[in-house]
């Protein structure tokens, strides 16, 4: 009889969770995402904490390696744009560049009041496809004027936190924090220094 008890009791505390909603079933699950928002950067020879905005396009394929672990690679196009009249800029200084990505994170997954939140970490590695360049367009002749502001990639930690409602749609947040200096180095032209370039985006997105 004890025994029984034991058995009635473990299934009891068991219940609730085979009542919640399941994480998810698919070991592989595609992911097509689009994100906005800023882009920012930070060290001692940055313009503004926040120049401008950020576009993305992104696809993951997330592979189920656990109950509630996944693991997510993916390949994603961004383009930047920055204001144009921004703090501390000479002679009007915009970064525009478009970089494309590649990621893998590592997610983990969870059921919260029946709704399904995955969060994510990992490194991302930034290839640069349209290069921003100086124009400086107070003093026409400037030695900079042509140049290519930022190094041809990046490196750098990819978090996201993720909100899963029914099969398919899904919205949350997404941000990049560039760890290596991309400020493209003149000592000649008196650009030395540093800059670490971030995003920070509002996603949303389709599972299938």
């Amino acid at each position: 009889m004890s025994r029984f008890l034991v058995i009635v009791l473990s299934l009891l505390v068991v219940s609730p969770a085979w009542a919640q909603e399941p994480i998810s079933r698919r070991l592989l699950e595609n992911n097509l995402m689009i994100a906005a928002g800023l882009f920012g950067e930070t060290g001692n020879r940055a313009q503004d904490v926040f120049p401008g905005a950020v576009l993305r396009l992104s696809y993951g394929l997330d592979v189920r390696v656990g109950e509630s672990w996944s693991v997510m690679p993916g390949a994603g196009i961004r383009a930047q744009l920055a204001k144009v009249n921004r703090i501390g800029a000479v002679g009007g200084d915009p970064d525009g560049m478009s970089m494309a990505d590649v990621f893998c994170q590592v997610r983990y997954h969870y059921v919260f009041e029946g709704t399904r939140i995955a969060a994510g970490l990992g490194p991302q590695c930034s290839f640069m496809v349209m290069p921003d360049t100086y124009y400086i367009d107070a003093d026409p002749g400037d030695p900079r004027n042509g140049k290519e502001k930022f190094k041809k990639w990046d490196i750098g930690l990819q978090p996201s936190l993720v909100f899963q409602r029914g099969k398919h749609f899904q919205w949350g947040f997404e941000a990049s924090v560039g760890l290596r200096n991309m400020l493209h180095q003149y000592p000649e032209y008196n650009t030395s220094g540093n800059v670490h370039l971030h995003y920070l985006t509002f996603i949303c997105g389709w599972r299938f």
